[in-house]
């Protein structure tokens, strides 16, 4: 009998979980399998999660949450062969909108827990210390980002209030980029380090990224007009903007980052603290995921 945990962010997106658990207890009578759940608190939440592993040794683990449960799973994860299942349970869910993870809670769990196919996923390593799976950026989004988890307000309309407050504090930065082959000096309102081409909102970030080919892009915003931020951080749309727009991006493997100030910084939805420098490095095909089958998926490999 196949085992599988589930890991359970309660508190992310403002959702009641009550469905999603009565859901997985309906699905292991009819699938046959053994399951667990694992619920985060904030608090020693890889230790925790690390002795459940071990001791559990699941077949594979469902990340129910947004990006920062999903990020919480691979660090966990790292170059083992356990496949990670996606719950898109967050408030905006990153992750599984790049990967095409259905949103609809029961096709989403069908997935997480039947699916054959997986996909290799990078990570970014920040400073040698932190570890990223989707995105991480400094200035006006990781305010924005600092202000909600500090209200306590998990739903987009918390992400909203703080959205205004954050474009009036907000100050232009300037910053040095250095990759192996170049050094740009740029300014900005934001600068934004993606392992993948878009926002969970489907705003596009980069045309042409990918989440399996060992690099990632520095997103540089000179200008964010208030508009924008509204696109960037409320939207459901799946929307191309102007190419233009989104010019300012380098491709690399590994960067250094100087900045003319302490700036605030967030990955995956987590706010860091403040940085004035920054290494970013990759970790290629650190973890698994488990994505829909389709000609379109990159580098899809069964699960035994």
């Amino acid at each position: 009998m196949e085992k599988i945990l589930f890991v359970m962010n309660p508190v992310s997106g403002g959702i009641d979980k009550d469905e999603t658990i009565l859901r997985i207890h309906w699905l292991s009578v009819k699938e046959k399998f053994d399951f667990k759940f694992r619920y985060t608190t904030g608090e020693n939440d890889d230790e925790t999660l690390q002795a459940e592993i071990d001791w559990y040794r699941p077949d594979r683990v469902v990340a129910c949450g947004g990006d920062g449960t999903v990020l919480l799973v691979a660090r966990n994860l790292i170059n083992t062969d356990i496949p990670i299942g996606i719950l898109p349970l967050g408030s905006a869910n990153g992750l599984a909108t790049e990967l095409t993870i259905p949103e609809i809670l029961p096709e989403a769990l069908e997935l997480a827990v039947k699916g054959q196919v997986s996909r290799p996923v990078d990570l970014l390593r920040f400073n040698e210390k932190y570890l990223g799976i989707h995105l991480g950026d400094i200035g006006v989004n990781a305010l924005i980002v600092k202000n909600y988890a500090q209200s306590g307000d998990r739903r987009m309309v918390g992400y909203a209030r703080h959205l205004f407050r954050a474009f009036q504090e907000s100050e232009q930065m300037q910053y040095t980029i250095k990759t192996p082959g170049e050094t740009f000096r740029k300014e900005g309102y934001m600068l934004a380090f993606a392992n993948a081409r878009r926002f969970g909102t489907g705003v596009y970030l980069s045309l042409n990224g990918s989440m399996s080919d060992g690099r990632f892009e520095i997103c540089n915003f000179q200008e964010i007009q208030l508009e924008e931020l509204i696109n960037l951080g409320l939207t459901k749309f799946e929307l191309f903007l102007d190419e233009e727009m989104y010019s300012d991006v380098i491709s690399c493997k590994e960067a250094e980052i100087e900045i003319d100030r302490e700036v605030d910084f967030q990955i995956d939805g987590e706010y860091i603290g403040k940085v004035d420098h920054l290494t970013i490095s990759t970790i290629e095909s650190a973890v698994r995921i488990i994505v829909p089958g389709g000609e379109d998926e990159e580098e899809e490999t069964g699960i035994a």
